[in-house]
């Protein structure tokens, strides 16, 4: 079957299905790169833990130690940081999206 012939069900599931893998690899991406509070990070790792913030910041409900932010870092570090909070932000709000798409598809669709 062909994407051309998928409904607008199947086609809304498999972007909702993909965008919730996405995010599972942001959590486990997370917990594996944690931020280290005696580490002073750049530019680099900024852009990756601004990504992964909500993820740090839904965590850090549950556990004091994951923080969402380096205590220690560059100017530069703060400058990507906020560019891939933005990026990582827009993520979730797409996940939301797509989740309140899907919810009316399926009850257009009984």
């Amino acid at each position: 079957m062909s994407e051309q012939e998928l409904t607008p069900k199947a086609k809304a599931l498999s972007n909702y299905i993909g965008m919730i893998v996405g995010l599972a690899t942001v959590f486990v991406l997370a917990i594996i790169f944690d931020i280290d509070s005696s580490k002073e990070y750049g530019w680099f790792l900024g852009f990756f833990h601004g990504g992964w913030a909500p993820a740090n910041w839904i965590m850090s409900w549950f556990n004091d130690s994951i923080l969402v932010k380096a205590p220690i870092h560059t100017n530069a570090y703060n400058v990507f940081w906020w560019i891939g909070l933005v990026i990582g932000a827009w993520q979730w709000i797409k996940l939301l999206l797509a989740t309140i798409g899907l919810i009316g598809i399926c009850k257009n669709n009984k």
